[in-house]
């Protein structure tokens, strides 16, 4: 049996919509409710923050007590590190960061001095974090990662950047060697009222705005041929 002449493109509109969505769907929120497992410190009562869009990353934050900062980055689980980093200025050279991943089931989290644009110039365990002992994990849940930390400080930077690594290239033993970044953004984060600033990165919003081309492109594509079959 032929299809309708207009049920055919209503599949078509239903098929993108489904495509569009599903790009921007994410497994957390800030309206869900977080329940993590093995976390040293009490994370029920944390601002929540949507701080890299593109990217699904959200940051929940709170101070514990006058001179301790709780943060949990939940971020998407593509197999690669994903990083969180303090800065003076708003730039990657000069600051440290919060690096993460989990390889074989296996999660670790380290510290890094990003002292320059090489590789050989981004070092592990080294950094001006003072981070609480034991207040460290990472975990992978429903397809995204957590990583949880505390920092001794009365007042965390509030140039806040993230980044996430390639796909399949985590740092090892024994250098723990970080490779370049596939993408990066930089935001300032105010901890009173809990609002954000962000540049995001162009190459970011350009892979984004070539996918939803190409989307959009092969659904025209198939309603175009319909009609000229027709």
């Amino acid at each position: 049996m032929k299809p309708s002449s207009m049920s055919m493109p209503i599949f078509i509109f239903h098929l993108l919509y489904t495509l569009l969505t599903t790009t921007d769907s994410q497994t957390d929120s800030c309206t869900s409710n977080l329940n993590l497992n093995g976390v040293a410190f009490d994370i029920t009562n944390l601002q929540c923050l949507a701080v890299w869009t593109p990217r699904n990353f959200l940051l929940r934050y709170g101070q514990a007590s006058s001179d301790i900062w709780s943060f949990i980055l939940s971020a998407p689980d593509s197999n690669s590190y994903t990083a969180i980093g303090f800065s003076s200025n708003g730039q990657m050279v000069g600051s440290s960061a919060i690096v993460g991943w989990i390889s074989n089931g296996a999660g670790t989290m380290k510290q890094y001095y990003l002292g320059g644009q090489s590789s050989s110039l981004v070092l592990p365990d080294q950094g001006n974090l003072s981070i609480i002992s034991n207040s460290t994990i990472i975990v992978s849940q429903s397809s995204r990662v957590y990583m949880a930390f505390q920092l001794n400080t009365n007042q965390p930077q509030t140039r806040v950047l993230y980044a996430v690594g390639t796909t399949g290239s985590l740092p090892a033993a024994p250098s723990y060697m970080l490779t370049e970044h596939v993408d990066k953004v930089s935001t300032t984060l105010n901890y009173v009222t809990g609002q954000g600033t962000k540049s995001g990165s162009p190459h970011s919003r350009l892979r984004n705005s070539h996918g939803m081309v190409n989307i959009l492109g092969w659904g025209i594509a198939m309603l175009i041929g319909v009609i000229v079959a027709r």
